[in-house]
């Protein structure tokens, strides 16, 4: 890094050191709400008292230690360690921790999880009611096995190494083997040419019980540990409770030199293009290489400096790329950078530049966009083009800020493990908003230039490009000499600087002549319903839930079912087009321009029986938030370039899209489901070519041309009397509606029956998934659709028990419950499994047999226990989030469906019987069943 660009961030901090911040070596304080310690043992603890949710807590625990410290026969064990976690421990034998968690309302998978990397593998207990003091004690205890108590049984490992395969397989990716198979050319002369954290299945298949308790007991030690609990909590009682439950824990004598393991600098470019028939389009992957940030200086005003530079200088690029790419003439369908780990390593970082080349321009893409990079590191940014990203940060710094009484538990967590893993800083929110407001007017945007300039101007030593691509008749790969060509010519091209031009229109030219409210009356869960002047309805609640948050949902009876089949090929482009294209006489890049600062957005979409606008804004850009929404029902925007842009884009993704083995699946559950209507079949190649502009901007017309028949749903921290002003002058000022729209039914319905789709596939990797479903009519009612959803929990836990753990057959198995109001009252009972191909059978003949058995027997009274203790605590956790009160008044509102009132006591009411009942007289009994299983075809 140049001197002078430290040279100028330490400057700027000089002038502006706030009295929280330390003069000397200029350091950021730690927030003070924190407790951070560390045991005689050396295992460092974190404690901070949060309120939210209420009577909720975080455990975790961080190890820093991951696949590099793996010896070559233990190449898989460090992520194999983290599934044995769940395998049995001093205090919880076998499944027993599980259990236990899920007994509280803790649902594995969701709230218990775990994940191993390179360099770190981390554990965590979410969303845990604490109301006792033994349940804070008993997650220690697991979170103290779990650092020194496995009791990695011979048994258990056997049956975990089945899953384990399943995982590789599931996770065997186009893009994961091209990956894996350069990994070593990728990290010439480093250990994480070979650390994949999956593994070597060579090694999973065959190692010994001893070589997995050799890595435990050498790497799992207190003083590469850190424990973090965050929630409704008393510090002092679980700072007491750490130290009994982990003070014990011994540290090892002569302990293993704990080392990291620096990335080599490549003296020469590293190219490496590869193919995998799987690949849907062309992406080419850029690195340029740098040293990584010391950590000893982390926790300094230099290095909150210099992120800052980084991302804005990252945030500039970008939009540069997206405006470019919208051009014409443009090469490349998308580019973006970022500053980032080098691949899996954080011992090098980098810019990372992903480019996404047009079919057949490939090098010229690669060109182009160097070419961007390029002419930043030769002219730098504007300052117009830098006070959009300093406005744009500091906003998003500001909705944080204005919040920060109020957030969760996850938000300190995830800064607690990056500090005890990392050091990265963790001051308070208040220190780091006030320290950037000081901070960003002293730094110029020449600083952020030359930091850039810097970190990509070597293009002969560190750097790396990876480009992968399908393996497809009538695709032509560069080779690496090409690309390299490429690079070469956009390292001498004679360029220009950039010129930044801006659309200084305001976004409504005119203000329109407001309607009125012509009524007010108490509506459902403590919403209030305006009634307008053009006959749309506002509904409204004022929250004090999150104070950066107002949301935004409209709703109007029609959606696609009033599209005629002839349009059917815009109308499964309309999504795509909506969101490439700009509002108002803004196209998309022009509009990215004038919002620069502002956390708000407005978007359309189309649901089958409904037409939607989604948004969300901070406060003060409520007004904002209503003139895009103004703006929306005014037709679309003309912006031809964004719109050909998003159609070059899907098109490079359908061009290989059959060779996706999932995407396949999926195309087959829906078409099996749904007898082949097309209404249901996703976008193809031949429905591209179809596809026009102008047809696409009729359905918008026509769905939108007024907002008479729309209801507007806000929710969240406004000023009512500026929701009434804004809402007489740019809601009530649409054009209304004679009489109310509905929706055409299209016949789009569900097959009955039994119907078994059985294909096979030419795979790159053998997979198996099956897709099962059971539809049918059932009343909406609050009691039918907890029930439903019971069932769904007690089957995926029983399915994971017999399917994965049992039968090592599958890495995850999940069955979902609903019934729902649309067209009409329907249940589905959905079943998604992948699967060991050559046990298909089994899993099938498993999913059957526990239905049955529900049918004849009821659920356990533990089974149902858990899913009232998970639902009951969703439930009191969703009490102050604006989104679950949205979609309570929009669903009560709109579809008659009140998912709120007596939840709890409809929740506690349920029986075995009634999943009985439900499995025998409502699923088996109409006996329509959809099962959908894709294998692999034999070479």
């Amino acid at each position: 890094m140049k001197k002078a660009v430290l040279l100028a961030v330490l400057a700027g901090a000089a002038l502006l050191m706030p009295a929280r911040v330390s003069a000397q070596g200029m350091n950021l304080p730690v927030d003070t709400a924190v407790r951070v310690g560390t045991l005689s043992n050396g295992l460092t603890y974190y404690i901070r008292h949060n309120a939210l949710p209420e009577g909720r807590a975080h455990f975790y625990i961080a190890q820093r230690v991951g696949s590099v410290q793996e010896d070559e026969s233990q190449r898989g064990l460090a992520h194999f360690l983290e599934h044995m976690c769940f395998n049995g421990t001093d205090n919880f034998k076998g499944n027993d921790l599980i259990k236990y968690c899920e007994s509280i309302g803790v649902k594995f998978g969701v709230n218990l999880n775990a994940f191993t990397s390179t360099d770190e593998t981390v554990y965590n207990i979410d969303d845990v009611p604490v109301g006792r003091e033994q349940t804070v004690d008993s997650c220690l205890l697991i979170l103290r096995d779990w650092a020194g108590g496995l009791t990695l049984d011979p048994k258990e490992i056997d049956k975990e190494r089945g899953v384990i395969r399943e995982e590789w397989r599931l996770r065997s990716s186009a893009s994961q083997r091209i990956f894996e198979r350069n990994l070593e050319t990728l990290y010439p002369g480093s250990r994480y040419g070979k650390r994949m954290p999956i593994g070597l299945m060579s090694v999973i298949d065959n190692f010994k019980p001893e070589a997995l308790r050799a890595y435990y007991k050498k790497w799992y030690r207190p003083d590469l540990q850190g424990v973090i609990v965050v929630g409704d909590i008393d510090p002092d009682k679980v700072e007491a409770s750490i130290e009994r439950i982990f003070g014990s824990l011994p540290m090892p004598e002569n302990a293993a030199k704990y080392e990291t393991y620096p990335v080599p600098d490549n003296d020469t470019p590293i190219y490496v293009v590869d193919k995998d028939k799987e690949v849907q389009q062309g992406i080419i992957d850029i690195f340029f290489k740098s040293e990584v940030f010391p950590d000893s200086l982390k926790n300094s005003v230099a290095y909150a400096g210099i992120q800052y530079l980084q991302n804005v200088a990252c945030g500039m690029m970008n939009a540069r790329f997206n405006e470019q790419s919208t051009k014409p003439d443009c090469p490349y369908l998308g580019a973006m950078v970022r500053y980032t780990d080098y691949l899996l390593s954080k011992t090098k970082a980098a810019v990372e530049l992903i480019v996404v080349p047009k079919p057949g321009q490939d090098t010229a893409a690669l060109r182009a966009a160097m070419q961007d990079v390029v002419r930043a590191r030769r002219f730098g940014f504007t300052d117009t083009e830098y006070g959009r990203m300093r406005d744009e940060l500091m906003s998003q710094l500001e909705e944080v800020y204005t919040n920060r009484t109020k957030q969760y538990n996850a938000f300190y967590t995830q800064q607690y493990v990056d500090n005890f893993l990392d050091n990265e800083p963790i001051p308070s929110v208040a220190d780091e908003f006030n320290l950037m407001k000081r901070l960003t007017p002293v730094l110029p945007a020449a600083a952020a230039s030359e930091l850039f300039g810097q970190l990509v101007a070597r293009t002969d030593t560190n750097f790396v490009l990876l480009a992968m691509y399908p393996e497809a008749e009538g695709t032509t790969v560069p080779t690496a000499d090409a690309f390299r060509a490429a690079v070469d010519a956009a390292a001498s091209a004679p360029l220009t600087a950039y010129v930044d031009s801006v659309n200084t229109d305001p976004l409504v030219a005119s203000l329109p002549k407001p309607g009125k409210i012509v009524s007010e009356t108490p509506s459902v869960h403590g919403y209030t319903c305006w009634t307008l002047s053009n006959g749309a309805r506002v509904f409204y609640r004022q929250t004090d839930f999150n104070d950066s948050e107002v949301l935004l949902s409209a709703v109007s009876k029609g959606g696609s079912s009033k599209v005629e089949d002839k349009d059917l090929a815009n109308l499964k482009f309309f999504d795509d087009a909506m969101s490439a294209t700009g509002v108002g006489s803004f196209t998309a890049t022009e509009l990215m321009k004038k919002l620069a600062g502002k956390q708000v957005s407005v978007s359309p979409s189309l649901g089958y029986l409904t037409d939607n606008l989604s948004g969300s804004a901070t406060p003060k850009d409520l007004r904002t938030l209503f003139e895009l929404t103004y703006l929306r029902f005014q037709g679309p925007a003309d912006d031809p370039d964004g719109f050909n842009n998003a159609v070059a884009f899907k098109r490079s993704e359908l061009e290989n899209a059959d060779k996706n083995p999932q995407l396949a699946w999926s195309d087959s559950i829906q078409a099996t489901l749904f007898g082949h209507h097309p209404r249901r079949q996703r976008l193809t190649l031949s429905d591209l070519d179809q596809v026009t502009y102008d047809g696409v901007k009729q359905i918008y017309r026509e769905r939108f041309a007024s907002a008479g028949d729309f209801d507007f749903f806000f929710t969240g921290a406004f000023n009512v009397d500026s929701l009434r002003a804004y809402t007489e002058q740019y809601i009530a000022s649409l054009p209304g509606v004679g009489e109310r729209e509905t929706w055409t039914d299209r016949k789009v319905n569900q097959v009955t029956g039994v119907h078994d789709n059985r294909f096979t596939r030419q795979m790159e990797t053998p997979q198996s998934f099956i897709g099962q479903l059971w539809t049918g009519k059932e009343e909406v009612t609050l009691k039918n659709s907890l029930v439903a959803q019971t069932l769904g929990q007690v089957l995926t836990a029983r399915y994971l028990e017999s399917i994965r753990e049992k039968g090592g057959m599958a890495y995850t198995v999940q069955a979902m419950g609903s019934v729902n109001r649309a067209a009409d009252d329907r249940y589905t009972v959905f079943i998604v499994c992948p699967v060991k191909p050559e046990k298909a059978d089994s899993a099938l003949l498993l999913m059957r047999q526990d239905l049955d058995d529900i049918a004849k027997n009821g659920v356990t009274a533990e089974e149902l226990d858990k899913v009232k203790k998970y639902e009951l605590k969703t439930y009191d956790d969703s009490q102050r989030l604006n989104a679950y009160w949205q979609n309570a008044a929009k669903e009560t509102v709109e579809w008659d469906v009140d998912p709120v009132t007596g939840f709890k006591e409809t929740v506690e009411a349920i029986t075995s019987a009634d999943v009985q009942a439900f499995v025998r007289d409502v699923v088996l009994k109409q006996g329509n069943c959809v099962t959908v299983t894709m294998l692999p075809a034999t070479k």
